[in-house]
């Protein structure tokens, strides 16, 4: 290990960054490949109204059921959020 892997704004620490941040836009790119055809707009419209569109809570609901569609709204979320960092590149 050498000190520069130390430091916060080291060479190491700098191509760290630079590769994550390449692994992210290279995620976020191929979300928005299979999300942006016509298929795959469907498919996420569909996805939000089972999900972002419908209440967590009901009068039934119990903590366990409204942590379960909170966690498929989670990953709904997840899906709209890297549409949105693909189309800012």
């Amino acid at each position: 290990m050498s000190w520069d892997q130390l430091e916060l704004d080291g060479e190491f620490i700098e191509q760290q960054k630079a590769e994550q941040e390449a692994k992210a836009r290279e995620i976020a790119s191929m979300f928005h490949q299979c999300f942006s055809t016509d298929a795959g707009k469907f498919v996420l419209d569909r996805l939000k109204s089972v999900t972002l569109d419908r209440p967590v809570l009901s009068d039934t609901s119990t903590q366990f059921g409204a942590g379960i569609r909170e966690g498929q709204n989670s990953i709904v979320r997840q899906i709209v959020e890297q549409m949105e960092i693909a189309k800012q590149q």
